[in-house]
């Protein structure tokens, strides 16, 4: 099984996406180089791994990197549907988690890439090495955070009733935007829950939300969402569950929907309707 992010696993497989954009627009690099993966911080001694990318002139490239790919619709001069059509920019790195890494604790990974062929400047001499040293120090980096859990294991002993509030992150959209819609998930009470009990449940809970008109008529049904982390300093809460809303399906107008969070138990908790408005 291939976990996100939130909720990876040791001895499993996570999936370390990333996006990169030149300009604001969905762009490759000339060449990924490394992806480095720290514990805790991004400090030389809490180096756990190094992932070297094969050379952007082989044929091999971007392995062990996976780009990803979609499937274009048939065009027009009778040309057929495109299969595996790269997306730009769009990376993934499988990384299998070693059993004997430190858990639970957030890991970073660290992707090292070239803008531009740094044999291609017009000055580099023409036995020119992209891994030499100069070369290498003018790798650009960006850097991510992904979370690791023992196992697949937690216990429950029925004593305590786990409970969950919901906050409505996102009310306005605008056509035609794709965006995500976020709800924020909070433990209750908010500032006194027991962290040892509602942490370990995080990554196997499962969200879906309903959108309806006014009279309601079913536009989304039970659509999955996606657990990710809440910008700003929220330290008690710092979830949220993600649906992307496209609004050119929409039409203009106020809709109400529902967030059922799916609890590994067989319990759910439900939110109430709240409101969003496409304009």
């Amino acid at each position: 099984m291939v976990y996100k992010r939130i909720s990876a696993r040791l001895g499993q497989t996570v999936d370390l996406d990333v996006a990169f954009y030149h300009g604001g627009v969905p762009a490759d690099p000339y060449a990924i180089r490394r992806v480095e993966i720290y514990k805790t911080q991004v400090l030389p001694h809490n180096l756990v791994a190094t992932i070297f990318v094969a050379d952007p002139r082989d044929a091999a490239y971007p392995l062990p990197l996976v780009q990803h790919t979609v499937d274009l619709p048939a065009g027009q001069c009778g040309t057929g549907p495109q299969t595996g059509s790269p997306v730009p920019g769009k990376y993934s790195l499988m990384y299998d988690i070693p059993p004997e890494l430190q858990a639970p604790d957030v890991y970073f990974d660290v992707w090292h890439f070239h803008t531009v062929d740094p044999c291609d400047q017009g000055t580099a001499p023409a036995d020119c090495d992209p891994d030499s040293p100069e070369n290498a120090a003018r790798l650009t980096s960006c850097c991510h955070r992904f979370w690791v859990y023992p196992d697949q294991w937690f216990c429950g002993d029925g004593l305590q009733t786990v409970r969950f509030g919901f906050e409505p992150l996102d009310q306005r959209f605008h056509q035609p935007e794709l965006r995500p819609l976020e709800v924020g998930l909070m433990p209750l009470p908010l500032y006194d829950y027991n962290y040892n009990l509602v942490n370990p449940l995080i990554p196997f809970l499962r969200a879906t939300i309903t959108v309806e008109t006014q009279h309601s008529e079913m536009l989304v049904d039970a659509a999955e969402m996606s657990i990710g982390v809440r910008q700003g300093s929220y330290r008690s809460n710092p979830w949220v569950l993600r649906y992307n809303l496209d609004t050119t399906k929409f039409l203009k107008g106020t809709y109400r929907y529902r967030v059922v969070l799916h609890l590994p138990d067989g319990t759910t908790r439900a939110s109430k309707n709240f409101i969003l408005t496409v304009d």
